[in-house]
């Protein structure tokens, strides 16, 4: 990648950016503030480097072991932030990596996340000296603030999820109504719940400034009556639209993608109990899953010949699969925004989707996409069944997808960060 991508104002503001991992809105916030001339670096925990020593020989290690660590590593490339600018603290999180692959346990993942995100935290607060803020994300900022308070630093306090007791109260509800999603990892999330929101009131106490993603986000926040804060709402944006549409073919069967986390927030229980009631063979309906599996084992034998469990793969395969497709199922049942649905739209992909996403605002119904009703497999298998007979409008939908991407790019996103950034460090 070419460095004059990175065109940068002097504002003579020093503001470190700090995530646990380079997710693409992360990097676009690190990219925002470093083309106001504002961002000082950006610290994180394992990141991929091609060039280390370290990593190559982790690479081969982990192929003698059948695991494509390199593939893995790919889906931390920082693409949009100068390298001498990335600032790493990768032991913990390597090792929460490797054992994550060992023991496929979320309740021992959920031990290691909580002991890495620690000292990623610790580590960044002593990294703050001459500085004039510090950005940091939800559930990972408390001792950065602290010290950021005590050296008078700005603090911005970024939000990617509504609000923790409003997310709890409405899975708990799906967990009464089924009790085989019930895991050793879900109880011990209840056990945790209050420890873990006060933490979050801490980190919101300690912020000068909280960006949200989506009204939804915020109102969600809002109407849990925590403190009166000012809040700037900033949609995620777009990537670049893909420069041609594909013709998928209309003769095969409807390819239908899902992205991101299967799990039970995000609706997928709900997405194989649609599928069930269609009753469609897989010679005219697909589903093909890119992201890591959270329902529990029993639930996921129920998958029939109609998934196609493909899992976590880099950015650019999952785009490439995009385009291949006829439509991107997201039955979530709470997300602050749902990235995947500009990602969708970005390379012509209609999207199905429900009313609880924050990006639901962007859809059109019937002309990008539809919404459905959430925590409904009744309304999501009539939505998939509309799909299968107007197939021929999936197609013509392309192009309003791929429109409806171009009006809020990841470039109009960095506009609006920075300028939020920008007028609180100086006030």
């Amino acid at each position: 990648m070419a460095i004059d991508k990175f065109k940068k104002r002097s504002i003579h503001v020093n503001i470190a950016l700090a995530h646990l991992i380079p997710a693409p809105f992360t990097q676009q916030v690190g990219r925002a503030l470093h083309e106001a001339g504002m961002l000082n670096a950006f610290f994180c925990t394992l990141v991929d480097e091609p060039s280390s020593k370290w990593q190559a020989c982790a690479k081969r290690l982990a192929a003698l072991a059948k695991f494509d660590l390199a593939k893995d590593l790919k889906r931390r490339a920082v693409t949009e932030i100068p390298a001498n600018l990335v600032r790493s603290y990768p032991a913990r999180e390597a090792v929460r990596m490797t054992v994550n692959r060992l023991f496929r346990s979320q309740v021992v993942d959920d031990h290691i996340f909580h002991w890495a995100r620690d000292g990623f935290d610790r580590w960044v607060a002593g990294q703050l000296d001459g500085l004039d803020g510090i950005y940091g994300y939800e559930y990972g900022s408390l001792a950065m603030f602290t010290r950021a308070k005590q050296l008078g630093l700005k603090t911005i306090y970024d939000l990617p999820s509504p609000e923790h007791d409003f997310v709890e109260r409405l899975l708990e509800s799906e967990y009464a109504r089924f009790p085989e999603l019930k895991t050793t990892y879900r109880a011990r999330v209840v056990k945790l719940h209050e420890k873990r929101t006060g933490r979050r009131q801490q980190e919101w106490e300690l912020a000068d400034l909280i960006v949200a993603n989506s009204t939804f986000t915020a109102d969600s926040w809002k109407a849990a009556g925590w403190s009166a804060k000012n809040i700037a709402v900033v949609p995620y944006g777009a990537p670049p639209i893909s420069a041609n549409l594909t013709e998928t073919p209309a003769n095969g069967p409807l390819r239908v993608l899902w992205a991101g986390t299967f799990g039970v927030r995000k609706g997928a229980h709900y997405l194989i109990e649609a599928v069930e009631s269609l009753n469609v063979s897989p010679g005219h309906f697909t589903i093909d899953v890119y992201g890591a599996l959270s329902l529990p084992s029993d639930l996921m034998a129920r998958c029939g010949a109609n998934f196609n469990i493909r899992g976590s793969v880099p950015r650019a395969e999952l785009f490439e699969a995009m385009r291949q497709c006829d439509l991107l199922v997201f039955p979530t049942l709470c997300d602050g925004f749902g990235l995947v649905v500009n990602e969708a739209f970005s390379q012509g992909l209609p999207v199905l989707t429900t009313r609880r996403a924050g990006a639901a605002d962007l859809v059109r119904d019937g002309e990008n996409g539809w919404l459905i009703e959430q925590g409904s497999a009744t309304a999501l298998a009539e939505g998939l069944r509309r799909c299968l007979d107007e197939r021929a409008n999936l197609a013509n939908m392309r192009e309003a997808a791929r429109q409806t991407a171009a009006a809020w790019q990841w470039s109009d996103y960095r506009r609006e960060i920075a300028s939020a950034a920008g007028c609180l460090t100086q006030k």
